[in-house]
């Protein structure tokens, strides 16, 4: 599937503080998809994040919240109500099974600046 760039230079993003594990989803033999229960990861076995912004846009009649997902063994962190600026951010354009709607998926190799949220350690 074919990938975008996106111009960080022309839009901005606001940080929410909030990051989640992205779900992973099995195909069942009917077609149908589910969630499996564990963390979804990258071609190279890299755990993905959901990193959720809001579109700064001074333009626009409304605000807009969008995930966008990031491979990291860690938790990625942005600092609410902060700008964000994602490095090598892309979209991808493609077709959602079940609704033919066309939906855009927002990846970034990172987040600069931020440092990771390390997981509590268990005592």
């Amino acid at each position: 599937m074919r990938t975008i760039p996106v111009d960080m230079s022309r839009v901005s993003f606001i940080g929410t503080g909030k990051a989640v594990e992205r779900a992973e989803y099995v195909e069942l033999s009917d077609g149908s998809r589910k969630r499996s229960g564990n963390q979804a990861k990258d071609e190279s076995g890299v755990p993905l994040w959901t990193v959720d912004v809001i579109v700064d846009d001074d333009d626009a009649m409304r605000a807009e919240a969008v995930g966008v997902t990031i491979a990291s063994h860690d938790e990625p962190r942005c600092e609410k109500w902060k700008p964000v600026k994602f490095r090598d951010l892309v979209a991808t354009i493609y077709v959602e099974q079940g609704t033919n709607r066309a939906k855009v998926s927002l990846k970034a190799s990172g987040i600069d600046g931020a440092h990771p949220n390390p997981k509590p350690q268990a005592a």
